[in-house]
């Protein structure tokens, strides 16, 4: 199961933002979406969403077209964060955590908010207002809200596989989760993208940090100028030839024997 770009191209106006696009994301992984300013990643994840409908080419969720699916349905499937965190009304942080809840009414709720609540670390926001809250705070609130959304099953602080059928396979597309956020919550929010991956949900992560996409990611899809550049393991398409001439600057990649993980940097 998997939710799928084939072949997309996409119009905003008279510009062309994506063209030929083809991306998978598989339940149960975590795929980073990278690549220089305006190569297309937000617009893309905006087409896996929904949002917005592609001029050529399909999108595809747990093997039936997006557009077949309702609206409810989308929202009981996949949740989205996207940027940026404002809101125009004055809601508090718990009516914001409550907007992610999609079933059985209001039953459960408090248990799933509680654990999302202890796991995300934000039980000192809750009594706030959302828009007085810093930047880094409503990231992570709106990060708590995508998890609720994908909830799966009672007792989880997080989604996890429990046997379910095949249309009940979800996914959490995320566009630059970890801005605004210290070095202690940017570890955080990635455990629980990681751990949400581990729990057969898909997720797709927008990230400009090359170095957090090789740290979660176990796919990287790599776009420039609107077209794939690269995608495959996170070894694979981070390469000093193929992110030089994708980020026009000289850029160096090695392997951190300590660390057991890439390191990127451009000089």
């Amino acid at each position: 199961m998997s939710l799928s770009a084939e072949n997309v191209s996409l119009k905003l106006g008279t510009s062309r933002v994506l063209t030929g696009v083809s991306i998978e994301v598989a339940a149960g992984t975590v795929c980073a979406l990278v690549g220089p300013s305006g190569a297309g990643k937000s617009s893309l994840l905006r087409v896996l969403s929904g949002e917005l409908s592609p001029v050529e080419g399909r999108v595809r969720m747990n093997g039936r077209p997006l557009q077949r699916w309702s609206v409810d349905e989308l929202a009981r499937r996949r949740s989205v964060m996207v940027q940026p965190s404002t809101m125009v009304f004055d809601f508090h942080v718990e009516e914001v955590l409550a907007m992610g809840w999609m079933r059985n009414g209001g039953r459960g709720f408090k248990a799933a908010r509680k654990k999302v609540v202890k796991a995300c670390r934000i039980g000192h926001l809750t009594g706030r207002r959302f828009n007085t809250l810093s930047s880094g705070e409503r990231q992570r609130v709106q990060f708590a809200r995508a998890l609720l959304q994908i909830w799966r099953r009672r007792g989880s602080a997080l989604p996890t596989d429990g046997g379910k059928a095949r249309f009940d396979r979800r996914y959490l597309l995320m566009d630059e989760p970890t801005s605004n956020l210290d070095m202690a919550h940017v570890r955080l929010v990635l455990r629980q993208v990681r751990r949400a991956g581990r729990g057969n949900v898909g997720v797709l992560i927008v990230l400009h940090d090359l170095n957090l996409a090789a740290r979660v990611a176990e796919r990287v899809t790599l776009l420039a100028g609107g077209a794939v550049a690269a995608t495959g393991s996170p070894a694979e398409v981070f390469t000093d030839s193929t992110l030089s001439s994708v980020y026009g600057t000289r850029v160096e990649v090695e392997t951190c024997p300590l660390l057991g993980r890439l390191l990127v940097r451009a000089e």
